[in-house]
């Protein structure tokens, strides 16, 4: 499926359009509908995404994403969403923000499902595509919070990137392979916007495992409701990576492959860091050339090179590169 972005013009006309025919939602009350919350949110949101067919079960409901994997709903908002690689299997289970407060879930009419709110906690929306998994929280006014957490689980950690994107790393190696790293989510930059298509200033904060999306609604001129979210990008939800430390990059960069076989940092991605060779060769000069320095790393969808591998080589800062 392509994604095709919305403007604010497009987005602005589809809710005004909303509230002129007189079926703008009414989210300060306790019986918000979800069909109502589901037309905000896509109106405003700065990609299309389309719902998977959703499989409903007595306590969640199910939606079936790309390469086999799996996404959990459950019914009730207090057990969160479970992302997993094949269905059955034990995955990533990520709590909603103000989770007690919310409704039970309920599917929309455009396939995604909401957890209604009430006038102190926003409704959270939850659209499963192939593509990605967006989880939306809608605002309506000044009096509900601007901080909205979700944790991704004991054994994890948050990653803030430098484009405000984050990645989730399992505190646990690859099986074998204790220089490997296993991210287990990887979450696009935030965004937020209020009713006519204004952008809201908004970030990220991070610390253990649990992210945290600030929205500044009550700063300016804001007309609610307003939408945020992150969006969990699909369909890699398992990828891996090895990080190479300072000592590490500057023998990549001065010797190339023979730099990565010295440093004895691949594990089990050696087959993709071997492939990947001539690209951590030049990051790593990129990395020892910036001030102050950084490192490279190397991330892949799979450790093995097989068909349908993705993988592409960084630099970074923190962590090991210190």
């Amino acid at each position: 499926m392509k994604i095709r972005p919305h403007t604010p013009l497009v987005a602005s006309a589809v809710l005004l359009g909303l509230m002129a025919s007189g079926t703008a939602p009414a989210y300060a009350s306790l019986d918000t509908d979800p069909d109502q919350v589901a037309q905000t949110v896509a109106a405003v949101a700065p990609t299309e995404l389309s719902a998977v067919d959703i499989h409903e079960n007595e306590d969640h409901l199910s939606a079936p994403l790309t390469q086999g994997g799996e996404a959990v709903i459950s019914r009730a908002a207090s057990d969160g969403l479970t992302f997993s690689s094949d269905p059955g299997e034990q995955g990533t289970t990520i709590s909603l923000p103000g989770a007690s407060a919310l409704s039970d879930a309920a599917v929309s009419a455009d396939g995604s499902v909401t957890y209604a709110g009430n006038q102190q906690v926003p409704a959270v929306n939850v659209v499963a595509s192939e593509d990605a998994v967006r989880i939306s929280t809608v605002i309506t006014s000044p009096s509900q919070p601007q901080e909205f957490a979700y944790d991704f689980g004991a054994g994890n950690s948050v990653e803030i990137q430098e484009d405000g994107s984050v990645v989730v790393v399992s505190d646990q190696p690859a099986a074998g392979s204790p220089e490997t790293e296993v991210i287990v989510a990887s979450i696009d930059a935030p965004w937020a916007t209020d009713a006519s298509g204004v952008p809201v200033a908004t970030h990220y904060v991070a610390e253990g495992s649990v992210l945290t999306q600030v929205v500044e609604h009550r700063s300016g001129d804001t007309t609610y409701p307003v939408v945020a979210d992150p969006t969990v990008d699909q369909p890699n939800i398992f990828q891996y990576r090895v990080r190479f430390d300072r000592a590490e990059t500057a023998a990549i960069a001065s010797g190339g492959w023979g730099g990565v076989v010295g440093s004895f940092s691949c594990g089990v991605m050696a087959p993709v860091c071997a492939l990947a060779t001539g690209s951590l060769a030049y990051n790593a000069g990129v990395a020892q050339n910036s001030s102050p320095k950084k490192c490279v790393q190397v991330t892949a969808t799979q450790p093995m090179v097989v068909p349908g591998m993705v993988w592409w080589v960084d630099t970074y800062a923190g962590g090991p590169c210190t």
